[in-house]
């Protein structure tokens, strides 16, 4: 075994600066490196540009005369003090047509991290830190002599978040973009505008105007329109993939959001730039498809998108490339103007930012390369010079079937005298009849800064709804100059498209009155999905002081609609006028759906006389109860009087109900209720558990009295140990003693949840440190309370001392020194097997799984390891895993929060409201604590990963651990590939039953809905594959064992979907009860309907004769 020492003593002593591990750096040479790319079948890779050219491309564009314009950044993450800022612009030519560049110009330098370039407008914008500069070559020698500052104020916080990705619009704008720890303040003619977070803004040249499209994501980096204006984005540091992008969207992490939006693709890599395929050259099958770099995982993911409602379904797809050369780091990627795809490489062995030094000497400074797909027998297209073009060539170019074309066409337009163009653009766009057409004519329009209202309407009035979205889309930006806005914008409302409709409610936002809410909550009588849900929502909070004055004035402004204000009540969390809702109650005009709805809303915003009115429900609808136990806990409101009411439904014998009138009893301190929840706790073993939190919530001496006699004179153990957890939360002092014994007996799992009880306070951590004083626990509880302890957010010292000394656990004095990061680097990478670390990994006592997903399966409290062996170097992983505080990922810190009682809770930051905050603890439980409670909320220095976990592991288990993380995202098993596979199971438990009749019943009693059994969560491994052995044993006749695992198809899928079988040896299916016929031997390929519940099919392997994985392949037929 690795000594104790070595393994827990790291996690305190490893220095932050001990990332000297990796002498294998790969070779630079770009020969070598093009070896490294698996490219799929017809596709070819050739080296556009690379060191000593170039170095460090960060971002590039394509200028109207088809030349290259990157930034270079070798300074990045910092400068170096002293040094000179020696970034550049630089602009790459291919003179002779080769396919690869052969002159370079240096436009700009002297600049400071640039993190984007956009040749436009007869110059470039530039991002350069703090500002964007507008650069321009006066003279014509090809270099910048003009530097004008067009937009300032944008935070340094982090040069990781810094202003970046400048994207031209078809409308003629500059979007870009900033990062989570940024925080601007930009002073523009339309006043300050401020962005105190990660999001994405756009920039009008001509009027300076710069307003923000969305908020949030952690790093937002890609940026893409398709071909009707829709746009999409992709985060650099989060974990969502094709994140779709609408005015007004708000997504995770922004500052202080109430609500966010989800992306497309939970679970995928973090992505940084984003293009989508297009043009002639591209073969048919990935034109329209979405690319996007994995920069992480050395490959560039395909993304394919098809509507559903007002968003998108995004299904990733196979590769459009990879690489196992490990300092392959494309970053972004364009279609060219030829037709090829070009994708900027970073070229770096170290990419991660805060965790690693800055000043790591493998950090790559100099290299960098711009590599060139094209595909084989497929003509590139013709690369044109606009600037050399007529006006009448360029309105031409427009309609072009290639986007490339018509994008550099409508951006050289910008560049002509507006004098000569706007004369031949109306002649021009006056012929033309397809919505195709037209939307181009828009577009060229909007890009010179002008609005055709003819075609706006016209559009607007498409029989497709991908065109009516479009000229929505301009409306929102543009709504003050198309006359008869309001009323296409009403009639989209009912649209009976839900993106026209998401539209409308957009383009409603920008145009606040007191009809704009009331006018949007129409989109509420059609179908309504999570964006048409969010921004509604949005525009009732955002237009509150236009519509509530005159809902309070008594104008019937939803003219009688009770959903409506239903939902407006619930949207902005105030009681209006209740009065209409108790009605709709009272009248059942109300459907259940909206009932519910109604319960909730009085319970959240209604007074205690409200409370009082639905607590008469409470016998006829059993949710009012949970919604009274939350308006106690949360808003410290009961009802005014009739408490009472609930008493009879503690003689009810359904648990549930029971359960809640406990809490509600306890919480409002009912007296007549006391007698009957001692008669429960003792007579009652059904009702015993919730009857005992009932008196716990009373508090008070007589609680106190009545747990410490039930400890010192009850023989019946399940009670004892019962009266000794909720004593614990009342008078910890007084539990002690006996919590130790119970600690004493402990498997090492903490069976009863004593060890949380007594960290939850620090008067509590003492008394069990006090209690443990000359006793003696087992290494294992010992271990996991030192744990729970290091991750709480002020770890109690006592505590953890007097576990080491009750554990006899080793004292942590060694420290490991760079000769041993390098040695067990190099074990890691020649004894290491990835396939037994999976194994240790899965383990249920290592609590990896507990935190941690893997490609978006699997816990969310962790960061995503889907590609960690592919950006971070072994020894990071070796540091993270013996001491997670030392490098705490951005975005998962410890939140901390104190009660006013002294009560302390710790997990991450799941919400923060008015009224109460919401974390997640390490378990994955939320914990809800009411805002009037706390004491104080901070971000704790400690990670939530617990210190020690692999304490208990061999050398050769450690080092196998190490392996496989270091392998996630790499090319080979350990890389979660695009195929649709089931990946997430119910597990079987061993039952008494299977043993008793599965001989004369067979494998269909797994099938039945039979409620004893007990069904536990399990996730696949990496490469989607079950082994037998991963599932728990269920003990059959003799000494056969059988694995049984349940599994759904997911509920919103419709029509056919083909179920692929790897292997059916041994294995036994059933959908619902009825079982499917499979070939004794070999592949299976099944074609059921799709839909149904979570664990619909049932399979069952008969674990004693068969030792190989199985896999469940899914595909849409």
């Amino acid at each position: 075994m690795i000594p104790r020492t070595l393994l827990t003593v790291l996690f305190c002593t490893l220095s932050a600066h001990a990332q000297r591990g990796l002498t294998d750096i790969p070779n630079p040479d770009p020969v070598v490196q093009k070896q490294g790319f698996n490219l799929p079948e017809g596709m070819q890779i050739e080296l556009f540009a690379s060191d000593p050219m170039i170095a460090k491309p960060v971002q590039m564009n394509f200028d109207t005369q088809g030349r290259l314009w990157l930034v270079s950044s070798g300074m990045y993450p910092h400068i170096v003090p002293g040094a000179e800022e020696n970034d550049r612009v630089l602009v790459l030519e291919d003179t002779n047509g080769d396919g690869k560049a052969d002159k370079r110009t240096v436009f700009a330098e002297n600049l400071h991290i640039p993190t984007a370039v956009l040749p436009v407008d007869g110059g470039a914008y530039v991002a350069n830190s703090t500002e964007i500069l507008f650069l321009e070559d006066t003279d014509g020698d090809g270099k910048a002599d003009k530097r004008t500052v067009v937009l300032s104020g944008f935070g340094t916080e982090d040069t990781h978040h810094l202003v970046h990705t400048l994207k031209q619009g078809p409308d003629g704008m500059i979007y870009f973009m900033q990062s989570v720890y940024i925080h601007s303040h930009l002073e523009t003619p339309y006043g300050v505008r401020r962005l105190m977070g990660g999001g994405i803004w756009h920039f009008r040249p001509e009027t300076q105007r710069a307003e923000i499209l969305s908020k949030g994501l952690w790093n937002p980096w890609g940026f893409a329109f398709d071909d009707y204006g829709q746009t999409f984005a992709t985060d650099g540091a989060g974990g969502q993939g094709i994140n779709y992008i609408f005015p007004r969207s708000v997504f995770h992490p922004s500052p202080g959001a109430k609500r966010v939006m989800k992306g497309l693709n939970p679970g995928q890599p973090k992505l940084c730039g984003l293009e989508i395929l297009s043009g002639s050259h591209v073969p048919d099958a990935l034109r329209g498809v979405m690319i996007s770099p994995d920069f992480r995982g050395h490959r560039i993911n395909t993304y394919k998108l098809t509507p559903d409602g007002s968003t998108y379904t995004s299904t990733r797809i196979a590769d459009f490339l990879s690489s196992s050369h490990r300092a392959f780091r494309p970053i972004d990627v364009k279609m060219g103007p030829d037709g090829a795809v070009y994708i900027a490489d970073w070229y770096n062995p170290i990419i991660q930012h805060g965790e690693v030094d800055f000043r790591d000497k493998r950090r790559d400074h100099t290299r960098g390369r711009i590599w060139r797909v094209t595909f084989k027998d497929r003509p590139l297209i013709e690369k044109k010079n606009f600037s050399k073009a007529t006006i009448d060539q360029i309105l031409s170019s427009l309609l072009s079937k290639e986007r490339v074309h018509r994008d550099l066409a409508r951006t050289e337009l910008r560049n002509r005298k507006k004098s000569e163009t706007f004369p031949k653009l109306k002649s021009w766009s006056a012929g033309l009849k397809d919505d195709f057409s037209l939307l181009q004519a828009m577009w060229a329009y909007q890009a010179l800064n002008s609005t055709n209202v003819d075609i706006v309407t016209t559009l607007a009035s498409s029989s497709d709804p991908r065109y009516r979205a479009a000229a929505l889309r301009l409306i929102y930006h543009r709504y003050d100059e198309v006359t008869g806005a309001k009323e296409i914008v009403r009639k989209a409302i009912d649209d009976k498209n839900a993106q026209v409709r998401l539209g409308a409610i957009s383009c409603l936002a920008q145009m606040p009155d007191s009809q704009s809410v009331p006018l949007a909550l129409r989109a509420l009588d059609h179908p309504v999905d999570k964006p048409i849900d969010f921004a509604l929502w949005s525009i009732v909070r955002e237009h509150e002081a236009h519509w509530v004055p005159q809902f309070e004035s008594g104008k019937n402004i939803f003219d009688g609609n009770l959903p409506h204000l239903l939902f407006a009540m619930k949207s902005l969390g105030k009681p209006l006028s209740l009065k209409i809702i108790f009605k709709g109650l009272d009248d059942d005009s109300l459907d259940a759906q909206q009932k519910a709805q109604a319960i909730e809303v009085i319970s959240q915003v209604g007074n205690a006389k409200d409370l009082e009115r639905l607590l008469d429900l409470a016998p006829n609808n059993p949710a009012v109860l949970d919604h009274l136990i939350t308006a106690k806990k949360i808003r410290k409101l009961q009802p005014a009087k009739g408490l009472e009411k609930i008493l009879p439904l503690l003689e009810s014998d359904q648990p549930e109900i029971f359960s809640k009138a406990a809490q509600l009893a306890g919480l409002w301190k009912l007296a007549p209720a006391r007698k009957k929840l001692v008669a429960a706790l003792m007579d009652s073993p059904k009702k015993r558990k919730a009857a005992a939190e009932g008196l716990r919530l009373y508090g008070g001496a007589q609680a106190v009295t009545l747990f410490e006699k039930m400890i010192q004179q009850n023989t019946d153990e399940p009670l004892r140990i019962l009266a000794v957890r909720e004593l614990a939360s009342l008078a910890p002092d007084k539990a002690a003693a006996a919590a130790v014994e119970l600690l004493a007996k402990d498997d090492g799992s903490d069976r009863h949840s004593l060890l949380s009880l007594f960290l939850k306070n620090p008067k509590a951590s003492t008394a069990l440190a006090n209690a443990l004083k000359g006793k003696t626990l087992s290494p294992k509880i010992a271990s996991l309370g030192l744990q729970r302890a290091g991750t709480s957010g002020k770890p109690p010292k006592d505590l953890m001392e007097a576990l080491k000394i009750a554990g006899k656990l080793k004292p942590m004095t060694q420290k490991l020194s760079a000769k041993d990061m390098a040695t067990m680097v190099k074990r890691v990478n020649t004894d290491g097997d990835p396939h037994r670390g999976e194994t240790i990994y899965r383990r249920v006592a290592m609590q990896c799984t507990a935190c941690h997903a893997i490609g978006g399966i699997g816990s969310p409290i962790g960061p995503d390891l889907v590609s960690i062996g592919a950006s971070a170097p072994v020894d990071y992983l070796i540091t993270s895993l013996l001491n997670p505080n030392d490098k705490i990922k951005e975005g998962y810190h410890t939140t901390s929060v104190i009660e006013k009682n002294g009560n302390a809770h710790t997990g991450g930051l799941v919400s923060e409201g008015r009224e109460e905050v919401v974390l997640r603890d390490f378990a994955g439980k939320s914990i809800r604590i009411a805002r009037a409670d706390i004491k104080s909320l901070k971000i704790s220095p400690v990670s939530m990963m617990p210190p020690g976990l692999t304490a208990s592991l061999r050398e050769d288990e450690f080092i196998d651990l190490v392996r496989f993380l270091s392998e996630l995202g790499k090319e080979g098993d350990f890389k979660t590939d695009a195929r649709q596979v089931i990946r997430k199971w119910k597990v079987l438990q061993s039952h008494k039953r299977v043993a008793d009749q599965i001989a004369h019943r067979g494998a269909v009693i797994f099938a039945e809905p039979f409620k004893g059994y007990l069904w536990t969560p399990l996730v696949s491994r990496v490469n989607g594959g079950i082994r037998p052995g991963d599932l728990p044993i269920v003990k059959g006749r003799g000494n056969s064992r059988w694995g049984v695992a349940r599994f759904g198809l997911g509920s919103k899928k419709k029509g056919k979907v083909i179920l692929k079988i790897n292997n059916t040896h041994q294995m036994y299916l059933f959908d619902g009860i009825k079982e499917i016929k499979l070939p004794k031997e070999g592949p299976a390929t099944i074609v059921v309907n799709a839909g149904g519940a979570d664990d619909r099919f049932t399979l069952a392997v008969n674990s004693t004769q068969r030792l190989a994985p199985f896999l469940i392949e899914t595909q849409t037929k």
